[in-house]
């Protein structure tokens, strides 16, 4: 079916209807809306204040979500990961949109638990480091606040350095020997710094503290009125009392540990909701009417329409889209061709002017898939893997669509694998020569890619101009419908005879080429080289330019076949990587010479090996199979630059919400 054709719909209702009929568009996911503007009748809604409370209680629940997945994780396996949403009707999700305020109350309970937890680690921190500038006056018995007495004045503080009793003595007996009376102790030091207490009479104050400075002694910043051990225990009992609180709300916190669900419900009835409002920022209304305007695909307008009609009173109108307007384009094809879907996606939606490339590409993206990594063995593993996948997982669309995807392109890999002898390496010619003595020689149907790398290079070039053939047909097809009928011969029919003649004479540099192909492609590159100089200006008003245009044209032709041509050896030289390294890993586990370490090597080794082999050999594949068709195929034929269907539906992650068309 390739693209749906798109119409365009207008409705008109009364607004005590417009809540249904927006519910009901929504869950059928038919219809993209469009702006709807407004005039002297009619307004438009403004919904920003709405979206931004939905967006608040989104990012609450979304965050209440990530809480308790860390808290109190939902037990899952790994291939629950791969499954489908879980399905639910619209009678339930309605009826469970009444409990939607009551758990976003749990959210912000479950937020505020985690905010109080972070609040107390981050108390917990600071405590911690002031602790650390309290354990080197642990062993002072007096607050660091300490003055003196009556007569004396005390100093406690510190110095930069590693200092002694003696050394700190000696060091201010230098700055002032005239002062006797003044004695200290070291309470303990470090490389950085020592913690000091020294004692002096009152009248020596200010030339102790002189010469103190001028060795950088500080005060404390922060002065004890108590001990400093004291303080230490209070900050001790404080960090009890924070951890005993951080306990206290992570068990609160795991209490909501069966609501997981329902913050999964939550999130997916804030986004519906706040789609829905976005969408209704498009509506045009006035007292009494709204009016909603939009895409729907053709296949879909009878069964939205019927519902729309026998509900409510509703007056709408079917039409064509104008000639000038760009419709969004929205994909169907069968299994085979929409399993490459994605591919196109990633490249460019398909404009109004192309034709969906997908149902063309996907042989030829399967086949230079299995060419390319090209082991029968791999290829078997990966038709296994697809198959449990879809016979044991309740998958996605897209997801099911990527399955299909390798699941064909692992069928073409057993194919190519089975054609080149190659059942992960040559492991079964390695099994039977190290443990059963017997040699089996070549398993290839067709050609070991080895032993005849040139015939295999020039297959690849075969298959690379039957992939551009069918381009160039592409493009044949879509300038005739267009009515460019001249473009389509002068474009296209040179093209084939030009790459058709110089085919076998460059194939003749490989190999002996029959001496009737080589006449053919004589008279063909001939007859396909004069049209392209003949045609490619026929564009220009004089003969110089028309000559210029072709001289051109033949460049562009000769330069563009040849790099494309070339593009395709990637076929060969991925392929011929596998099976080497696949190899390598073989030869490598069969090196021990008994043959049970033999066997425990080969084990260990092939199993590691290979399975390092298929992942890397598959990213490769799949990056160089899909630059074939973007580089090689597309630039043939495709424009690209079309804009994806989005209707009005329920955008859900966790639920998906039937009665869907």
């Amino acid at each position: 079916m390739a693209k749906l054709k798109m119409k365009r719909i207008e409705l008109i209702a009364p607004m005590s209807d417009s809540k249904g009929i927006i519910d009901d568009l929504q869950n059928s996911g038919a219809v993209e809306l469009i702006q709807t503007e407004g005039d002297e009748h009619f307004f438009n809604l403004q919904t920003s204040s709405s979206v931004s409370q939905l967006d608040r209680y989104l990012s609450s629940a979304v965050e209440a979500k990530a809480v308790l997945d860390k808290y109190a994780p939902q037990k899952k396996s790994l291939l629950d990961s791969f499954s489908a949403r879980k399905e639910m009707s619209v009678a339930d999700y309605i009826k469970k949109s009444d409990e939607a305020d009551g758990i976003i109350g749990k959210c912000y309970d479950i937020s505020g638990y985690a905010k109080r937890i972070a609040d107390d680690g981050a108390s917990i921190v600071r405590t911690q480091i002031l602790m650390d500038a309290l354990k080197p006056w642990i062993s002072f018995d007096l607050p660091t606040s300490a003055k003196g007495t009556e007569k004396t004045v005390f100093f406690i503080g510190t110095l930069p350095g590693d200092y002694t009793r003696e050394s700190m003595m000696l060091e201010l007996a230098r700055s002032i020997p005239e002062i006797e009376t003044v004695d200290g102790e070291v309470i303990s030091a470090s490389k950085d710094q020592s913690c000091v207490f020294l004692v002096g009479m009152k009248e020596d104050r200010e030339t102790i503290e002189t010469a103190l400075r001028a060795i950088g002694f500080v005060r404390p910043s922060d002065p004890t009125k108590h001990p400093p051990k004291v303080r230490y225990e209070h900050y001790q009992e404080s960090i009890d009392k924070l951890y005993d609180d951080i306990d206290r709300c992570t068990k609160a916190i795991k209490d909501y540990g069966n609501i997981h669900q329902d913050i999964e419900f939550l999130i997916d009835y804030l986004s519906v909701r706040k789609d829905k409002y976005d969408a209704l920022s498009a509506v045009a209304m006035d007292d009494r009417v709204f009016v909603i305007n939009g895409y729907i695909p053709e296949p879909y307008i009878d069964k939205v329409v019927k519902k729309l009609e026998s509900n409510y009173t509703v007056a709408i109108n079917i039409t064509e889209p104008a000639e000038d307007e760009e419709p969004p384009i929205l994909l169907k094809n069968n299994k085979f061709a929409a399993a490459v879907e994605s591919v196109t996606e990633m490249y460019s939606m398909p404009s109004n002017r192309d034709v969906d490339p997908n149902p063309v590409m996907a042989f030829f993206y399967y086949v230079f898939f299995g060419l390319m990594l090209s082991d029968a063995g791999y290829g078997l593993v990966m038709v296994i893997a697809m198959l449990f996948a879809k016979a044991k997982l309740k998958l996605e669309d897209g997801m099911k669509k990527t399955v299909n995807m390798f699941l064909y392109c692992g069928i073409a890999t057993v194919f190519w694998g089975a054609m080149f002898g190659s059942w992960f390496g040559d492991l079964i010619q390695v099994i039977a020569r190290e443990f059963f003595d017997k040699e089996l020689g070549s398993l290839a149907i067709w050609l070991e890619p080895v032993d005849k790398a040139m015939s295999l290079m020039l297959y690849c070039f075969l298959f690379g101009i039957i992939h551009l053939f069918v381009g160039y047909g592409v493009r044949f097809y879509q300038l005739w419908k267009a009515g460019k009928k001249l473009d389509a011969v002068c474009d296209t029919l040179f093209t084939y005879l030009f790459i058709g003649g110089i085919a076998p004479v460059g194939a003749n540099l490989v190999t002996n080429m029959p001496p009737l192909a080589m006449q053919i492609g004589k008279y063909c590159l001939i007859a396909g080289a004069a049209g392209i100089v003949l045609t490619s200006g026929r564009s220009a008003k004089n003969i110089l330019g028309k000559l210029g245009g072709g001289l051109y044209g033949m460049y562009n032709a000769a330069s563009g076949a040849l790099g494309d041509v070339l593009s395709y050896s990637r076929l060969l030289a991925l392929g011929l990587s596998t099976g080497v390294i696949a190899q390598v890993v073989n030869m490598l586990g069969v090196m021990p010479g008994n043959k049970v370490l033999k066997a425990i090597s080969l084990v260990f080794v092939a199993l590691f090996g290979h399975v390092v082999n298929i992942g890397i050999n598959l990213i490769g594949t799949y990056v160089h199979t899909n630059r074939l068709q973007y580089v090689e195929f597309f630039s043939k034929f495709y424009e690209g630059g079309g804009r994806s269907f989005t209707p009005l539906r329920s955008n859900t992650k966790y639920y998906n919400i039937k009665e869907e068309i």
